[in-house]
């Protein structure tokens, strides 16, 4: 039986996380729902925090577009940062999909999610406790998992009682004492690192260690603490989407009808006249997944100038599709929408414009398609249309996709490199309502 692009990604980081885990964490899927990816929190992450020596219980809930989507995160633990099962707001949780990276995995969100536990921002599923508080859930924290949380002892059952008995010796001390640190032999050819011995203890509100080897995090507060520093944070986050969306405008403005001048022209030197076709929409393809992400976060943030019709994945790769508020005028028409995908491995391209879809069914026309399923009209359509130019190569690996099958051929442009131009029936807009009205996307 062949599994979901979510469950195959999923399974794959769950392989991963096996032989190395993210930092202070233990992950297991359920055996009855991979989509649930479920964890312990514990160890040094918490060090001079009030949450050292605690153990954390806590869910991912993936949605079934993993990993175009993010996931719920909800700790099931009582900690004094965070309800217990309730949705933490949190940048990489599906309380912000415009700011989700679908490069980011399970290692990114757990260690983000300990910098955002053991930072004092305030978020819809946090709550606000004294250090007291906290350590006193921290110390009780083991024994709630093995005693009140039955699928913690279900899934991490022998780890927690590998804890338990660990802390033994240490009585009613607390917090427990610290493993002792990994001692690294150096090279021969390396002098040994002396060490200061007199460093001593932090506070236990000091600010937490931060681990080199792991990825710098969003949530982690910029200088300053507090309500403020999120907000300026948040402030230059949105500045930031604004100025890319604006230049991403100018540059859509400038180069769309240039681009599909050329196109016409070059589609005219072989007899095909598409001034009186309408131009659907133009692809903008980019470079990386990077560049498609924040242009994508950008652009949904956008409400007043973009609307986001459908992001989806196909072959492999999200595709983002927009309407434009303001079309870009060519002609007497106005092309108003915007597909924009993200790279195929192995397929490097320069960010840029990449194809443009025409729809060849005139107003007029009494055969024209009722409903993008493919049948004999669309068929019949689309090979007339290819018999009335035969100057073209034709490529007809889309005609007989089930919904708004289409034509294609390449072209080359001086300005633009190697494009596209499609051609199908209906309108990319029109099409995209039918498919989530019937639940296909």
């Amino acid at each position: 039986m062949a599994h979901s692009p979510a469950i195959r990604r999923l399974k794959k980081e769950y392989t991963t996380l096996l032989k190395e885990p993210a930092p202070g964490s233990i992950t297991r899927p359920l055996e009855t729902n991979f989509l649930h990816a479920h964890f312990i929190l514990y160890g040094e992450v918490f060090d001079d925090t009030p949450y050292e020596g605690g153990c954390y219980h806590g869910v991912l809930k993936f949605p079934a577009n993993y990993p175009m989507k993010p996931p719920t995160i909800i700790m099931r633990t009582p900690s004094g940062r965070f309800q217990a099962d309730q949705k933490i707001c949190f940048s990489m949780s599906d309380f912000h999909p415009e700011l989700w990276n679908p490069m980011w995995s399970i290692r990114h969100i757990l260690t983000g999610l300990v910098s955002f536990m053991n930072s004092d921002e305030i978020t819809t599923g946090g709550v606000s406790a004294s250090d007291a508080h906290r350590i006193q859930l921290a110390k009780g924290s083991l024994n709630y998992c093995l005693e009140k949380d039955a699928l913690a002892v279900e899934l991490f059952g022998n780890e927690l009682e590998a804890m338990l008995k660990e802390r033994e010796p240490c009585g009613s001390a607390w917090p427990p004492n610290r493993p002792p640190p990994k001692v690294e032999v150096p090279k021969v050819d390396e002098p040994p690192v002396r060490k200061n011995r007199n460093v001593s203890r932090r506070s236990i509100n000091a600010k937490p260690l931060q681990h080199e080897e792991e990825p710098k995090v969003s949530d982690e507060p910029p200088s300053g603490s507090g309500q403020n520093s999120a907000k300026n944070k948040k402030k230059r986050e949105k500045e930031k989407r604004k100025k890319l969306v604006t230049k991403f405008t100018t540059n859509l403005s400038e180069q769309v009808p240039k681009f599909l001048e050329v196109v016409q022209s070059r589609l005219s030197q072989n007899d095909m006249d598409v001034s009186q076709y309408y131009a659907d929409h133009v692809c903008w393809r980019t470079e990386t997944m990077e560049e498609y992400t924040e242009l994508v976060s950008a652009l949904r943030a956008s409400v007043e100038n973009f609307t986001l019709l459908i992001e989806s994945e196909i072959g492999g790769r999200p595709i983002a599709t927009f309407q434009m508020a303001e079309g870009i005028p060519f002609g007497d028409r106005m092309v108003d929408v915007l597909e924009i995908p993200a790279p195929k491995d192995g397929s490097p391209y320069r960010s840029g414009l990449e194809h443009v879809e025409f729809v060849i069914s005139l107003k007029d026309d009494s055969q024209a398609a009722s409903s993008p399923v493919n049948d004999n009209t669309h068929e019949t359509k689309l090979n007339d249309f290819m018999a009335k130019h035969p100057g073209f190569v034709w490529n007809t690996k889309a005609k007989d996709k089930e919904i708004n099958p289409d034509v294609s051929l390449q072209v080359e442009l001086d300005e633009f490199g190697a494009c596209s131009v499609k051609f199908h029936l209906l309108p990319l807009a029109e099409v995209i309502k039918y498919e989530i009205s019937q639940g296909k996307s």
